[in-house]
């Protein structure tokens, strides 16, 4: 009974201590990422551009060049994304392509999927778990005025 007594008290600690605002153990919600985010990415492909969040579980917009050394593509993003409380989470990203740089472009929307974790409001790391492209990045919000970290 002492045991079960402690198990419990100490469990219940560790939750007050890891729990964020709102209770929520963690702390991060899909609020966590809103905003434009400037993105990087590196891999059997790279890409660089930015990414706009709503805070919701939407991408709303941003834009793209993505190069893997034949092909090279200018293009719209869109998509979703999930935000578990403990910052991990998912990235679905549609790119429709609005320009061929070089190479041949997809004409079609293309929907690649991404594994994130939140570090904070300001940066989203991200790695690609899509069949035979290798990719990692992030996401960095910067807002006007702030310094950089």
């Amino acid at each position: 009974m002492k045991k079960t007594i402690m198990v419990a008290f100490a469990t219940t600690v560790a939750l007050m201590l890891f729990a964020g605002p709102g209770g929520t153990v963690g702390g991060f919600s899909l609020s966590s990422v809103k905003g434009t985010y400037a993105n990087t990415f590196h891999g059997t492909i790279d890409g660089t551009g930015t990414l706009s969040a709503d805070g919701a579980g939407n991408i709303t917009g941003g834009t793209e060049t993505v190069n893997d050394g034949t092909n090279s593509c200018t293009g719209t993003l869109g998509g979703t994304y999930t935000v578990n409380p403990d910052g991990t989470g998912t990235l679905t990203v549609i790119f429709t392509t609005t320009t061929t740089n070089f190479g041949a472009c997809p004409s079609s929307p293309l929907t690649n999927h991404a594994a994130i974790v939140v570090v904070s409001r300001k940066k989203v790391e991200v790695s690609g778990n899509d069949k035979g492209i290798l990719s990692s990045g992030s996401l960095i919000r910067q807002q006007r005025g702030e310094d950089d970290d």
